[in-house]
């Protein structure tokens, strides 16, 4: 009897492939693979993605007219030949490879290149083949990991926080804002520095509803945005542009500073981008993470192990500005997945055995990722991909430093930064210590003899225990911002510090809110902004009036609604006909900002001037100072309002450019007008129009909307009229 065996064509064809492989001497090819700098995928290795590109970098620059399809062969050992793209990217040196359609799940796929690419010295690409395998099973449908294991906060019970400390400064009337606004609270104020905080509040565990805030240091929002949904990381880029992540789109979106959305950032060859990370680069490129989900029969790896198991990877990519991966990392290649803290149960069905959360370019431009669950910060080379080395914590597995002054080291840390001075900060969350408590540090490293010297901390007393996120960020003025991430017992959301440990500024979350990280910049819209930006009333007398004319300048092509002011100092106070108004596109309203000292001293203040919506804020806000000089009583001042009479008086300076100051005094309340014409007779300026009440009063007039020329300045008080004229020289 003859037993027929079939034979699938699949495996047919694998053979076929193999063979050919064989038949062009691959053997001798593979050694060329030592000859270059980067291949992605790693070759030999597995849980490619399907959509992966392949990625060839030998070190030196390509001649670009000499780029071949021709001698390149690309073959899944399911999928058969493919067809693909051919791209040299911005730096010269790197091919990127596309492939036309997706690889098969668990298929080899095999590369070969043989010749006919040149580098610009002349010599030719040297030959050389590889294969990868694609993963068993699409790592696509693997996605169901929630916002609390993203974060790192799995099955962890929420618990109730409340607001503690006095000197508490509550961001404006309940009435202001959404009903449910994440009501910031200052615990703590002393003169903090310059600047506005960034957060990104959401509620857990609803995660329905997010917010983006810009704060100034009393609390007061410059700007909001009510979103559906988590958003996370806000904060500026180095080129300007404000960022944050939607959890909803798994994409990070980029801001101009009129608050427009003008660029989107997410990872290439099938992965979903990561909440945790996005560095923007000064040549344009971007760094981003990605978790990448994949089946594990971890029964084979540890005993008691799920055969089945979801196992999160950490895949860290820089694309360039067209978006293309051009540099690809993922730890199935170099981490083993018992490199896990001891917390991390391997044999549950779920594992994430490394949690990468931030991404750092060291200064001789090599990648640092923070490992939150292998207790880990991991240098990278990023022309090879290679470890440089291993800096672990109070649990790692594979440390390879020397800790000094720091007995407790830190764990499951986040927020990995170099610092101006050459040291690197983190945030270490302390989940392992005992007893578990959070801390911002400072290390100064030794790359060469790896030592890791403790230059600064800072924690809380008693001690918090913030369980996930938080970060720590370095200030111009040598302060240190913390975000605190998640606390169970303790709502503070940012603590700002100076250089002698003093603590400048707490800002409180109400319960439930929480914000990934927090950080502190210099900032101003230029949605609209004023001219002059800024206000100094100068030798007034206490009880007197000076008033000064500001333009409101709409730089979008857009209506702007002006729906309202606010400041803190009575002093200081606007007159307007009526509010809201409407500045048309690209246009400009002037506005009276008056300076009437109750007392001898100076006074200082902003001026926000708000844009708001049901669901948003945009503010811009000028500063305002004022000195009054002299003290009068109100028998002073009655006696100096007898003195007075009806009066205007010539502007100074004149000649001017573009600003000067226009003085009158009325002895009674008056109906006041004060407008100023070209030659023609047309209005150009209305300055003051308005009721007054007696006294003396100075108003500054800016004409740099006006050309060179002579104008007149005509003041009407009840039956009172003058005119008088001046000059503009540019």
């Amino acid at each position: 009897m003859y037993i027929l065996k079939i034979i699938s064509f699949e495996i047919i064809i694998k053979c076929l492939i193999i063979f050919s492989f064989v038949s062009t001497s691959l053997f001798s090819q593979n050694t060329s693979i030592q000859k270059y700098q980067y291949i992605s995928p790693v070759p030999g290795s597995s849980m490619n993605r399907p959509e992966t590109n392949i990625i060839i970098r030998e070190g030196n620059l390509i001649d670009s007219p000499t780029l071949s399809f021709n001698k390149i062969r690309i073959t899944g050992s399911k999928s058969g030949d493919h067809q693909f793209r051919i791209k040299l990217v911005d730096d010269g040196k790197t091919v990127i490879i596309y492939p036309e359609k997706k690889f098969r799940c668990g298929e080899t796929v095999y590369f070969n290149f043989n010749g006919g690419i040149y580098m610009s010295n002349g010599d030719k690409l040297p030959d050389f083949s590889f294969q990868f395998k694609i993963s068993e099973s699409d790592p696509s449908l693997n996605k169901s990991i929630n916002i609390s294991e993203r974060l790192g906060i799995e099955d962890i019970e929420k618990q109730h926080r409340s607001v503690k400390g006095s000197n508490i400064i509550i961001n404006g009337k309940p009435n202001e804002y959404p009903p449910d606004f994440p009501i910031t609270t200052i615990v703590t104020s002393n003169n903090p520095s310059p600047g506005y905080y960034f957060l990104a509040p959401f509620y857990y565990p609803s995660q329905n509803i997010g917010y983006l805030l810009i704060l100034d240091n009393t609390g007061i929002p410059v700007f909001y945005k009510r979103t559906h949904g988590v958003k996370a990381d806000w904060k500026i880029q180095p080129n300007g542009l404000l960022t944050y992540y939607d959890l909803e789109t798994s994409k990070f979106y980029a801001m101009d500073s009129s608050y427009s959305i003008v660029d989107t950032f997410y990872t290439g060859n099938g992965y979903e981008t990561d909440i945790h990370e996005l560095r923007l680069l000064p040549n344009g490129h971007a760094l981003l993470q990605a978790y990448d989900n994949q089946r594990v029969r971890m029964d084979t790896i540890v005993n008691g192990g799920n055969p089945n198991a979801l196992v999160t990877g950490l895949i860290v990519q820089e694309i360039d500005s067209g978006k293309n991966v051009i540099f690809q990392w993922r730890s199935w290649d170099h981490f083993k997945i018992t490199d896990a803290t001891e917390d991390i149960n391997l044999t549950a069905s779920y594992i994430d055995y490394v949690h990468g959360n931030a991404i750092e370019v060291d200064a001789d431009s090599n990648l640092l990722i923070s490992c939150r669950h292998m207790d880990e910060i991991t240098k990278i080379d990023r022309q090879t991909g290679d470890i440089i080395w291993r800096w672990g914590g109070a649990k790692s597995k594979n440390n390879q430093f020397t800790f000094i002054n720091d007995p407790i080291t830190f764990s499951h840390q986040h927020h990995i930064r170099l610092l101006v001075n050459g040291n690197y900060s983190l945030f270490d969350n302390g989940n392992l210590h005992i007893p578990s408590v959070s801390r911002g540090l400072e290390y100064r490293l030794d790359q060469i003899d790896t030592t890791a010297e403790l230059i600064w901390d800072y924690q809380h007393d008693p001690g918090t225990f913030s369980f996930a996120m938080g970060n720590v960020q370095e200030l111009s003025n040598d302060s240190k911002i913390i975000g605190w991430g998640w606390s169970f017992t303790d709502p503070r959301a940012i603590t700002e510090i100076n250089g002698d440990g003093t603590v400048e500024l707490e800002l409180s979350l109400q319960d439930s809110a929480l914000s990934y990280r927090a950080f502190k910049f210099p900032w101003k819209t230029n949605l609209f902004v004023t001219n002059p930006d800024s206000l100094f009333f100068d030798s007034v007398y206490v009880g007197d009036t000076l008033s000064s004319i500001i333009e409101i300048i709409n730089n979008s092509s857009d209506s702007l609604n002006i729906t309202g002011f606010y400041n803190t100092d009575s002093v200081f106070s606007v007159t307007l006909d009526s509010l809201p108004f409407i500045i048309p596109p690209l246009g400009s309203t002037p506005i009276s900002v008056n300076f009437i000292p109750d007392k001898y001293g100076e006074f200082k203040d902003v001026l926000h001037i708000r844009s708001d919506t049901d669901t948003s804020r945009i503010a811009q806000v000028m500063a305002l100072k004022g000195k009054a000089d002299t003290i009068k009583n109100i028998n002073d001042i009655n006696e100096f309002n007898k003195k007075l009479s009806y009066k205007l008086r010539q502007n100074y300076p004149n000649p001017f450019n573009p600003v000067t100051t226009i003085e009158f005094e009325i002895p009674e309340r008056e109906f006041v007008s004060l407008k100023v014409y070209d030659v023609r007779g047309s209005e150009v300026a209305n300055l003051v129009d308005g009721e007054k009440s007696a006294g003396s009063y100075k108003v500054r007039f800016n004409a740099y909307k006006l050309s060179t020329g002579i104008y007149f300045y005509r003041l009407q008080a009840g039956s009172y009229v003058d005119v008088k004229k001046l000059l503009l020289l540019r």
